[in-house]
C-alpha cells in the first residue's frame, strides 16, 4: 500500500523536494522483493523512467540531452539520481519489472543516454551505466538487441574512451599518460568499471578477437590510471 501511495504522489505535479522524498522512500522499499507489485508494472516503471528523464517507447529519445540540461536546481538533479537508484533496485529484484523494461524499450533509451555521456553529472552517469549492466546481465535476450540494433558496444567503447581520457595512436595502442598526469579520479574509475561490466555482458558470447582485445586494452589502461586496487 505504501508503494502504491508513493507512486500515486509521484504521478502528480508536485515540487522536486516532495519527489525526492518519495523516491528516497521508494528506494528503501524497493530492496524488498515482496512489495514491488505496484512498481513492477508499465504504469509504475513509466513513472520512474519519467523521473529519471529516460524517454521510452515511442518518445523522442533525442530530447533526453536537452531535458537533462534543463535541470536547474540541485533538488531536480537529486530527483533524477534517486529515480535511477530506484530503477536499479526494482530491475534487480523483480523479474516482472525486467519484462516491463523490454516492453517499454528501456534498452534503447539507455543507449540514447550513452550518446550524451560527455554531459553527464557523475551520479547520473554511474547509475545509467549500472542500470544498463543489470538489464544486460538479467535479460540475455536483450543483449542481441543492444549489440545489433542499438550499437551498444560502440557506444560503451566511446564512454570508456571519454572516461579514461584515451588517445589512440594505433590499432589497440593508446598514447602513454604524461609523467605529470594525475591518477584517474575516483569518479571516473567507478564509471569505467560499470561500463566494462556492461561491455563484458554484451561480448560474453562473441567470438570476435578484436572485441576481447579491446576490452583488455581498457582494463590495462584502467589499472595503470588508478592508484588503488580494483575490486
Amino acid at each position: 500500500k505504501l508503494c502504491q501511495s508513493v507512486l500515486t504522489v509521484l504521478g502528480r505535479q508536485v515540487q522536486p523536494s516532495c519527489q525526492k522524498t518519495c523516491l528516497e522512500t521508494l528506494r528503501i522499499l524497493s530492496r524488498d522483493k515482496r512489495v514491488l507489485g505496484p512498481v513492477a508494472t508499465v504504469e509504475g516503471m513509466l513513472v520512474l523512467t519519467g523521473m529519471a528523464m529516460l524517454r521510452t517507447g515511442e518518445q523522442d529519445w533525442h530530447k533526453q540531452e536537452t531535458t537533462q540540461d534543463g535541470l536547474q536546481s540541485e533538488e531536480e538533479k537529486r530527483v533524477v539520481v534517486e529515480a535511477l537508484k530506484c530503477l536499479c533496485n526494482v530491475v534487480y529484484n523483480s523479474a516482472a519489472a525486467q519484462q516491463v523494461c523490454v516492453d517499454i524499450q528501456l534498452a534503447s533509451s539507455l543507449c540514447a543516454s550513452l550518446r550524451f555521456a560527455h554531459t553527464w553529472q557523475h551520479e547520473v552517469g554511474l547509475f545509467i551505466l549500472r542500470l544498463f549492466f543489470l538489464l544486460s546481465a538479467l535479460r540475455p535476450d536483450v543483449r542481441g538487441v543492444l549489440r545489433k540494433d542499438c550499437q551498444a558496444v560502440r557506444l560503451l567503447t566511446e564512454v570508456l574512451e571519454h572516461t579514461l581520457y584515451v588517445h589512440w595512436v594505433g590499432t589497440y595502442e593508446a598514447a602513454r599518460p604524461e609523467p605529470q598526469d594525475l591518477p584517474l579520479p575516483a569518479e571516473n574509475n567507478e564509471r569505467a568499471m560499470e561500463a566494462l561490466k556492461a561491455l563484458f555482458n554484451l561480448t560474453l558470447s562473441e567470438s570476435r578477437n578484436e572485441v576481447s582485445i579491446l576490452c583488455l586494452c581498457f582494463v590495462i589502461m584502467l589499472t595503470r590510471s588508478t592508484s588503488g586496487f580494483l575490486c
